[in-house]
């Protein structure tokens, strides 16, 4: 048996609006960040319906890592399909707008999810948490979908210039930031050399010119640790067009 949150904007008609699944880093519970993030604010002010996904022993199976969920072989492929499945008699959402975010081990859940699912969605917003290096050499998205990367310099967890960290149960190993958007730039067939813009506290390095018009991003936060960031909702219907 698996479980969900779902949030309707109170007094909104929702159908035909965006869909935002959100996957809560290990550790974490679908309640507990609902409490720690903007979601639920956000989607009151725009209308968007939002899903907290509550993991396996509060963990996800990304395919290749040493949660709990990865060692009781759960299938969260599947499970976020089923979801998907059962929501559209449930809201009418957009099924053209479906974007998936998550921190930590949610993030490198949904950059596997980004490679298996990507015909049932349109965007990842994955904070924190790049793409495992045992998912990367078979990543192969159906389609081109947008990637709104996440991550500050700063983060002792999961870093951001990639390599060895230490698991839930084991080491894990994982791109760098810079590498992770340069793998989906490729995947989405987007031109070679990245934009680069700073504004106070981040710097985006943006790709252009890809296939179906989708958008790669690399937000880097300096300084930025290991945490959602507190305007993370905003960011997430940011990239979905709002």
């Amino acid at each position: 048996m698996r479980s969900y949150i779902i949030h309707v904007p109170r007094g909104r008609n929702v159908n035909g609006r965006p869909l935002i699944l959100v996957y809560p880093g290990s550790g974490e519970t679908a309640a507990s960040t609902i409490i720690s993030t903007d979601f639920e604010q956000v989607a009151d002010r725009v209308g968007d319906v939002v899903v907290f996904m509550q993991g396996y022993r509060n963990s996800w199976d990304e395919l290749a890592g040493t949660t709990d969920a990865v060692q009781a072989h759960i299938d969260d492929v599947g499970f976020t399909l089923a979801v998907l499945k059962a929501l559209v008699p449930l809201t009418g959402y957009d099924v053209n707008r479906v974007a998936l975010t998550g921190f930590s081990n949610g993030a490198e859940m949904v950059q596997t999810l980004g490679c298996r699912v990507a015909s049932s969605i349109r965007l990842i917003v994955p904070v924190e948490g790049e793409i495992l290096s045992a998912i990367s050499p078979g990543c192969a998205p159906a389609r081109p979908i947008d990637v709104y990367e996440i991550h500050g310099t700063a983060d002792s967890t999961i870093p951001y210039g990639g390599g060895v960290f230490e698991g839930d149960n084991g080491l894990v190993s994982v791109l760098s930031a810079m590498a992770t958007v340069a793998q989906w730039a490729s995947l989405d067939g987007c031109g070679s050399s990245p934009q680069t813009t700073s504004s106070p506290g981040f710097v985006l390095t943006n790709y252009t010119g890809c296939s179906g018009q989708a958008s790669v991003t690399l937000r880097t936060v300096i300084g930025g640790t290991h945490w959602w960031g507190g305007n993370i909702g905003t960011l997430v219907v940011r990239a979905l067009g709002h």
